[in-house]
């Protein structure tokens, strides 16, 4: 069974306002980055993770298996999330759902945007969005899926 568009949209803007961190500094970043990596490990997969707070990148990993070419979708996928702070699959979504594009409808150049799945608002609880937590290296649903999911059970984690 699939989800309908507007139901997957309506996943997503849930997740957004439902992972969100009660505080996040450079440890924080560490922990998580590890988790998510964690998480790539026990689904056999093989990403680079980025963690980024107000532009100063505190977490980066590629796994064995991943390609420098991810380094820049994890850079033009931060950008998208930054423009229009939702998931850059959200963002995706939504624009190809109303049948617009980056370049044509908002002047975003493919060489620094891009509507692919995996970066997802560091959103801390009293702050708002202070950057992106980005996974690169699966299809668009695979690494919004493993970003999230590896969000997800680092928040319902006992923290150090």
């Amino acid at each position: 069974m699939t989800m309908t568009d507007e139901a997957r949209l309506l996943q997503m803007k849930n997740e957004e306002e439902e992972l969100r961190f009660p505080a996040f500094d450079a440890d924080t970043a560490l922990a998580l980055g590890v988790a998510l990596i964690d998480e790539a490990r026990r689904s056999g997969k093989a990403v680079t993770v980025d963690i980024t707070r107000a532009g100063h990148r505190l977490f980066l990993h590629a796994m064995e298996g991943t390609y420098p070419e991810n380094e820049d979708w994890i850079r033009r996928k931060n950008n998208t999330v930054g423009r229009f702070a939702k998931s850059s699959w959200h963002t995706a979504l939504l624009l190809r759902g109303e049948n617009k594009t980056l370049e044509t409808d908002y002047g975003l150049s493919g060489g620094d945007y891009v509507l692919a799945g995996g970066a997802f608002p560091l959103i801390v609880a009293g702050e708002g969005q202070i950057g992106t937590i980005t996974v690169s290296g699966l299809p668009d649903q695979e690494d919004h899926d493993l970003v999230t999911a590896g969000i997800r059970r680092f928040l319902s984690e006992p923290q150090d």
